[in-house]
């Protein structure tokens, strides 16, 4: 299972206000964009391997203040995790200290993909594995994160604290997301080792950070990474579909096509459609010629439009299937294993602008709905004090209020604070 993920990393147009956490609301927002910016700009880089690591434990580091930061990384040839960069000057264990899949707690993160959170007393874990050459193992505080990428175990990253320091959920969150698109960053290094072609295209797909801090931003990226795409496989149609989960359907999100009839496809059943297929499965499939295709809804459009073979690709977050990334060719042809390297690689970016756009929204309406019932709280005390009412008798009143005038409580909320205000001022003035 993969660790939940809270932080939220999309930059909406919230309306500006004056009233209360409004302002506090958007000026956490534009906090966390910053620190995606400063991730992106790290993970898009021209540096290497190693000192893209270096930058994102110096930023881990930063942004937590712990007092040490261990990446391992996967070593596939031999199943163990391997220690590959540290803040600290470890020269000589670089490389060296490795630990079989379930050995020690970084093994066992590694193998159940989960993390672990200990507050005090780390090394009195039954799961802790010492090595003598690490002062890190000596310290109270231990946070451990898997780095996934497409659902593929990466590595591990480790957070150190000297002293006894409770882990917070928004702290286990930040060092999750930094994870991930740590790990998505490792992936990105070796796809690029085995295709230049492929890194170029990552170069392209990381450009497309810059549009995350304008309105929109979730439209804007889905629908530049479908442009860029159809572009860079030279497709006459690139769509981004998304699962609605309530009618059990795939819905056209974004799309770059020759034909606008395209765009006008009336939304797949996931249960009988071809596309709907890669939902019920999980994985990409690569059809040959979707007219030959008895599943393929659309074989007359696709005849009109000229679309010959298809490449639908999952977009997959915390295990589950949330859409597809669907590519045509004008002519009947296999797709090569750098091509479907890529759309693999895009749709992991894809999913996770997707998921963060989405737990942005979550977390801000669990703020305003917060924000609405201490304001309701406040409404219902002075209405208590100022006409002697029980508490239920003052939130009916609310309530019954807020249906004849068919406004919400919080707005009756505010406008009784406010007069209570402004009473409280004219008898001070």
């Amino acid at each position: 299972m993969r660790p939940e993920l809270s932080l939220v990393s999309q930059s909406a147009a919230f309306p500006s206000s004056n009233q209360g956490g409004k302002k506090v609301v958007a000026s956490e927002v534009k906090s966390q964009v910053e620190l995606l910016h400063q991730i992106s700009n790290i993970v898009s880089s021209n540096l290497s391997l190693e000192k893209m690591l270096q930058e994102l434990i110096g930023l881990t580091l930063e942004v937590t203040s712990c007092d040490a930061c261990l990446v391992y990384l996967v070593d596939h040839s031999t199943n163990e995790i391997v220690l590959r960069a540290s803040q600290l000057p470890h020269a000589s264990e670089i490389g060296n200290i490795r630990m079989k899949m379930g050995e020690g707690i970084t093994g066992w993160v590694a193998q159940h993909k989960s993390v672990v959170a200990l507050p005090s007393a780390a090394s009195a874990d039954a799961r802790f594995k010492t090595y003598q050459t690490l002062p890190e193992d000596s310290y109270e505080a231990f946070l451990s994160v898997p780095l996934i990428s497409n659902g593929e175990l990466i590595g591990v990253i480790n957070v150190h604290h000297r002293p006894k320091h409770t882990h917070t959920p928004d702290e286990i969150a930040l060092v999750s997301f930094i994870g991930e698109q740590m790990g998505g960053a490792i992936a990105k290094s070796k796809f690029e080792q085995r295709s230049e072609s492929a890194a170029r295209r990552m170069e392209a797909l990381a450009g497309l950070a810059r549009t995350m801090a304008e309105d929109n931003y979730l439209d804007r990226i889905l629908q530049a990474i479908s442009e860029m795409m159809a572009e860079t496989l030279d497709s006459p149609v690139c769509s981004i579909m998304l699962v609605d989960d309530d009618r059990r359907e795939l819905v056209i999100s974004a799309a770059r096509c020759s034909s606008p009839d395209y765009l006008h496809k009336m939304p797949l059943k996931i249960e009988d459609s071809l596309i709907g297929r890669v939902v019920r499965e999980g994985r990409a499939i690569m059809i040959p010629n979707v007219v030959d295709e008895k599943q393929y809804r659309y074989p007359e459009l696709a005849r009109k439009t000229g679309l010959a073979s298809l490449l639908s690709v999952p977009l997959v977050t915390r295990e589950k299937v949330i859409g597809t990334i669907n590519i045509y060719t004008r002519e009947v042809r296999p797709f090569t294993d750098d091509e479907m390297g890529f759309v693999n690689v895009v749709a992991g970016q894809a999913a996770i602008a997707i998921e963060n756009a989405r737990l942005m929204s979550e977390t801000l309406e669990m703020k305003r709905t917060l924000e609405a019932r201490k304001l309701i709280e406040r409404a219902k005390g002075i209405l208590q004090q100022k006409h002697g009412l029980t508490e239920e008798e003052a939130y009916l009143r609310l309530r019954n209020e807020s249906r004849r005038l068919r406004r919400p409580m919080r707005d009756l909320a505010e406008a009784v604070i406010l007069a209570e205000d402004l009473e409280k001022k004219k008898v001070d003035g």
